[in-house]
């Protein structure tokens, strides 16, 4: 094939995906047929750019070349990185449009609304202390410079523990990559969104009562603490087996799922750098025993930027392993508004948590990237009210679908409500059968009936004890109950 062919091809493809987004050369400001030209002061420097492609096989070649990639926008083709000489040679041979970025590559802009590792332990150490019937802050773990006696800081989860062992387990963790410094913001507001509302909203009150819930905001504070001084500090702080320059290891490469294979560096000094073996930092140490030791049903695992939620594979192009990945993540996205797929459809890596747990404890994993192609890793804090609205309705959903994720496949209630003593149910769609639980939920098929005709339901309320959650579902024409909704008996 000649250069010239070569070019036309590209340029074919590039404007056939962007007709499948309804775009066109004419109307779209993403398109460039030619690469700037970018001068390197050392081969080392890192250079930001915005990367214009035509196919995923392209992305997948420069994330083997090491490229640390900050946000991919699937829908226009295009991806923000930082590259070095190597990299930018690399993506110029595979015929990527590279433009420069005017940002100032390796700084953050730390709004101080923020939460540093201090005030969010003084938070967790707060809540725990209040709610002590319903929570335990727990350490896990120690960081690598607190091994090396250069900090004291720990790994820190709070475990919901009211509803006792054997119930349904779901983890929320936040900070693999320090400079993404929405994403503990997610998980910290949970912890204080669960602590808060329980006895109040009838759905947290069911959810402390039946599932068993950890949160761990902060996977990487090492990095984190650099992040908080204006440093893109993507790794933990590891210079000794890591990079001594740019010091670290990707604590998002560094697990047991086909560790070292794609989408990484065995270069310390790079933002990908996978580590020197598989769980060779004690935080992915830390995350890989806490998770075998409670085994999760459901993973939320926070990053950003690029508002989507994937789920397995991301290590390769095979189907996904668990077929209530899919729906699941696709109901997910739905509440979120994020783009959902499955992670190697943005670009094959390897050694993540989303894959190791899906793999080794057969968890419903998936990665939410928070932020859209434009909010970059340190968006004004004026954002996460943004950011929390599109969250928590997915944590929520883990939450409520726990104890059956089969249920993503069954009918939803429109509306519930106690009136006069009866219960009035509204379907979203016509159903076959519908029940009620007070107080806790039972097997299916097993509950208080409801009668109606398949549009508007109703049943007169048991006797009960005093304020008690109710608990409805319903069952479509397809035989599949459908996830419990809840309100309050009186």
């Amino acid at each position: 094939m000649t250069q010239r062919f070569f070019r036309a091809a590209l340029t074919a493809a590039t404007l056939a995906a962007a007709a499948s987004c309804g775009l066109t050369p004419g109307d779209n400001p993403l398109f460039h047929s030619e690469s700037q030209v970018i001068t390197f002061s050392a081969p080392d420097e890192l250079v930001p750019v915005e990367l214009h492609y035509q196919s995923r096989t392209q992305l997948n070649a420069l994330a083997n070349a090491g490229v640390d990639f900050w946000s991919v926008d699937r829908h226009h083709l295009r991806a923000k990185a930082a590259l070095n000489q190597a990299q930018y040679q690399k993506a110029k041979d595979l015929g990527v449009s590279i433009i420069k970025r005017k940002t100032a590559v390796l700084k953050n802009h730390f709004d101080k609304g923020y939460h540093t590792y201090d005030t969010m332990l003084a938070e967790l150490k707060d809540v725990a202390a209040k709610h002590g019937d319903l929570c335990e802050l727990l350490d896990i773990g120690k960081t690598w410079e607190t091994l090396q006696s250069r900090a004291d800081r720990r790994i820190w989860a709070i475990h919901f523990k009211k509803a006792g062992a054997g119930k349904p387990v779901v983890l929320f963790v936040g900070c693999h990559h320090a400079r993404e410094i929405v994403t503990p913001e997610m998980v910290l507001g949970m912890v204080h969104y669960l602590a808060d509302n329980y006895g109040k909203d009838a759905e947290v009150t069911s959810d402390i009562d039946n599932r068993d819930i950890w949160l761990v905001p902060m996977v990487n504070p090492d990095g984190h603490a650099l992040a908080v001084q204006g440093e893109s500090q993507r790794k933990n702080t590891n210079n000794i087996t890591g990079g001594h320059v740019n010091r670290g290891v990707d604590l998002n490469r560094n697990y047991a799922a086909a560790w070292g294979t794609a989408g990484d560096s065995g270069d310390p000094d790079s933002d990908v750098f996978r580590g020197k073996s598989a769980f060779s930092e004690p935080e992915t140490q830390a995350m890989r025993d806490l998770e075998t030791r409670i085994k999760p049903v459901f993973l939320l695992t926070f990053h950003s930027f690029s508002n989507s939620v994937m789920w397995s594979w991301d290590k390769s192009d095979a189907p996904p392993p668990d077929p209530r990945l899919e729906p699941i993540g696709k109901q997910l996205g739905k509440l979120s508004g994020y783009d959902a797929y499955q992670g190697c459809q943005m670009y094959i890596n390897s050694g993540d948590d989303v894959d190791w747990t899906q793999e080794f404890l057969h968890t419903l994993s998936y990665t939410v990237e928070i932020g859209s192609y434009e909010d970059n890793f340190d968006p004004a804090y004026s954002k996460v009210p943004q950011f929390w609205n599109e969250n928590r309705p997915m944590m929520l959903y883990c939450l409520k679908v726990a104890d059956n994720p089969n249920a993503v496949g069954g009918p939803e209630l429109a509306s519930a409500q106690v009136v006069n003593g009866a219960i009035a149910v509204t379907p979203k769609a016509p159903v076959t059968q519908a029940e009620y639980f007070l107080g806790r939920p039972g097997a299916a098929g097993t509950g208080h009936p409801l009668s109606g005709n398949g549009n508007r339901l109703s049943a007169p309320l048991s006797a009960s004890q005093g304020r008690e959650v109710v608990y409805l579902h319903a069952r479509g024409a397809n035989g599949v109950w459908g996830a419990w909704q809840t309100i309050w008996n009186q």
